[in-house]
């Protein structure tokens, strides 16, 4: 029996090969963008060693909002906190009236306060949403220069963003629905868990037997449907959303396509996230590699760089103890991290573009009508394979 995941390591390889070279800085840098703004897996379940620009954008999206709320809640509670310093409270001092007419005052200056910080909040959001879904439609940039051997943004991205909204609001949907069961689990084990949002939920009826059965039982639904909601994650990403480039279909439309092709294939499925996780981790370890050893060179000569910087200003003290030394410290970091990213850019869009080549290349196996590979980048030998 021949398995597709194993036949497209051969077949990514070489359409890596074709796709990246002979090499063009403009192509490149082009690539290396997408490489670094795409999401680059599923929701919370990317590849080992490659890290979910989605996942992280939804963290993004729910941090900011999260930080903007307690700053308003802060501010709203320190802004008549701070009034209450300054305002006499002895009746015998302060007229009655001036005493009510300050305390309006903070209390219609808090309620401004938290206006404007619940509106920072919800433009956070939106940005971050914003943000999410831009990664979105850049990943199907990625595929439409697969399919096509043309690598651009500008128009791919137009005709794509609809798609990559569709494909947005399914995995939004898909992250809540197989999240649920895990959050009952919470609520159940600690009743008290939502009460910082103002909801109050009772415990578990019944004796402590029948607790416990009631728990087992919620933590195997939950450990499901977040294996399912795994599974379908990866697959809507890794497979789901190239049918969608390829047949320039929605991510219901391209879901039936690929579901028909896949059913009674478990083996193959089982088999490509095997390899896959190996692909992946692999691909993880030379990045890890690469950061790491220009990591340790930038380093290097960035404390050289400051040891230098720090002789005019009066010793290695001074950098931390001076407003110059401070900037000058900062600059050397934010440089040296600058650095690393450009560096190891080249080598995480290799790794980026072969673990997408080979998803798209395990799919061409299956069914080739699926997959945005175009036939520039397929070896002349593995064209027959595919169209068979």
């Amino acid at each position: 029996m021949s398995w597709h995941a194993v036949d497209a390591l051969d077949r990514a390889v070489d359409a890596t090969r074709r796709f990246l070279f002979p090499f063009e800085a403009v192509r490149w840098a082009t690539l290396a963008f997408l490489a670094l703004v795409m999401a680059s897996g599923g929701v919370g379940v990317s590849g080992a060693g490659v890290p979910s620009t989605g996942s992280s954008l939804f963290g993004a999206a729910a941090g900011a909002v999260g930080a903007v709320g307690a700053v308003s809640a802060a501010g709203a509670a320190g802004g008549i906190g701070a009034w209450s310093e300054f305002v006499p409270t002895d009746s015998e001092s302060v007229p009655v009236v001036v005493e009510r007419g300050v305390s309006t005052g903070a209390e219609r200056l808090a309620g401004l306060d938290a206006a404007l910080l619940a509106g920072l909040a919800g433009i956070a959001l939106l940005v971050a949403l914003a943000l999410v879904a831009c990664s979105f439609a850049f990943r199907l940039v990625f595929y439409d220069a697969l399919a096509t051997d043309e690598v651009a943004l500008r128009r791919p991205f137009r005709d794509r963003f609809r798609q990559a909204l569709g494909l947005f609001a399914f995995s939004t949907v898909l992250v809540v629905a197989t999240g649920m069961p895990a959050l009952a689990l919470v609520v159940a084990v600690d009743p008290t868990a939502l009460r910082a949002v103002g909801i109050s939920v009772g415990g578990l009826p019944g004796s402590l037997t029948v607790q416990t059965a009631a728990l087992g039982g919620l933590a195997v639904f939950a450990a499901s449907a977040a294996l399912i909601g795994a599974v379908a994650s990866r697959l809507t990403f890794e497979f789901v959303a190239p049918a969608m480039v390829a047949r320039d279909v929605g991510v219901l439309a391209g879901w039936r396509a690929v579901w028909r092709s896949f059913r009674g294939s478990v083996g193959e499925v089982v088999a490509y996230l095997a390899v896959h996780a190996v692909v992946a981790a692999g691909a993880g370890i030379v990045q890890a590699v690469a950061v790491a050893f220009v990591g340790g060179v930038v380093a290097a000569v960035g404390l050289v760089a400051l040891v230098v910087a720090a002789v005019p200003l009066g010793g290695v003290e001074a950098l931390i103890g001076t407003a110059a030394g401070t900037v000058v410290l900062v600059t050397v970091l934010v440089c040296a991290a600058v650095a690393v990213v450009v560096v190891t850019l080249p080598v995480r869009l290799v790794a980026r573009t072969y673990l997408t080549a080979y998803e798209v290349s395990t799919l061409a196996g299956i069914e080739s009508d699926l997959a945005p590979l175009s036939p520039t980048l397929v070896a002349s030998d593995d064209s027959k394979s595919v169209e068979e």
